[in-house]
């Protein structure tokens, strides 16, 4: 079996080594950003997104980047541990240099890039759909400057999934603090109903999804009719159907919700657009 490598700095190391300090920050305080990327025959479609995404939460977060951090750095650092693989989840860590309590000493951009190998040629339609329950031991604060960041902290996702474990569910879904429908654990949420799909706006709280940004711009260039609405539980029920989305697994339908069935024409046919869409890099 070969070695797996990640890339600390722009230096490999091999991923079973000591590589982080123990008083690195994104591990005493959270002060860091991820982004979780899907490589597709050696290609990464939505890469533009996932940097654009990534520098406006360093801005945010006043992490401050070096000036050729760009799209063509990305692309050499994250061929260094893909070993030539054709498909490939990766990661991206970015994390503020150590040094400081709460208050940091010093305001420099770190990076670590993982990367595991993928057989899937394209993502994969969920035929079975995946049952979900609304989880309410953690909520998603709207109008947070964070909510919309893929911070390090990500404790009320891990709850989430907790929870879907523990209720053998395939994701939960994630509550404000006005009791309106945010996301799941792991994905932006979207309901369809008469020819509408509908998802929440940012200002719910909802993480600022790549693949969201994606369908949100190009599908009513392709017709389908999207559009940004808050969510409310009983929302849930009148729908048609129900999906997930995030840059790593596409699109998975929602079949159940208690004991609401939903159906999955719309969200299948979206399936197999996005999957032709990347493929053909239109």
């Amino acid at each position: 079996m070969s070695k797996q490598y990640i890339n600390l700095d722009g230096k490999l190391i091999e991923s079973n080594q000591a590589c982080l300090n123990a008083n690195n920050r994104a591990f005493h305080y959270g002060d860091g950003l991820f982004e979780s990327i899907r490589m597709i025959n050696q290609q990464i479609p939505l890469l533009q997104l996932h940097l654009q995404r990534l520098h406006i939460g360093m801005a945010a977060l006043e992490i401050k980047p070096p000036v050729d951090w760009n799209l063509e750095f990305w692309k050499e650092q994250i061929a260094k541990v893909c070993h030539k693989w054709s498909h490939a989840r990766i990661r991206i860590t970015v994390f503020r240099t150590e040094g400081g309590l709460y208050t940091p000493n010093y305001h420099d951009a770190r990076f670590l890039i993982e990367a595991e190998k993928l057989d899937e040629e394209q993502y994969q339609w969920n035929k079975d759909g995946i049952s979900v329950a609304i989880c309410n031991i953690a909520q998603i604060h709207a109008g947070s400057l964070l909510s919309n960041l893929k911070t390090c902290n990500a404790l009320p996702y891990v709850l989430g999934a907790i929870f879907a474990r523990k209720h053998q569910l395939g994701d939960s879904l994630l509550l404000n603090q006005h009791e309106r429908l945010v996301e799941s654990s792991s994905s932006n949420l979207y309901l369809v109903r008469e020819g509408m799909i509908v998802t929440p706006p940012l200002s719910e709280g909802c993480v600022d999804g790549v693949f969201r940004k994606f369908l949100l711009r190009e599908m009513p260039k392709a017709g389908w009719n999207i559009q940004e609405r808050p969510i409310r539980p009983a929302d849930l029920r009148q729908a048609e159907e129900v999906f997930l989305s995030n840059a790593v697994r596409g699109i998975r339908w929602v079949k159940l919700f208690g004991d609401r069935n939903f159906g999955k024409q719309t969200s299948k046919k979206l399936h197999e657009w996005v999957n032709e869409t990347l493929a053909t890099g239109r």
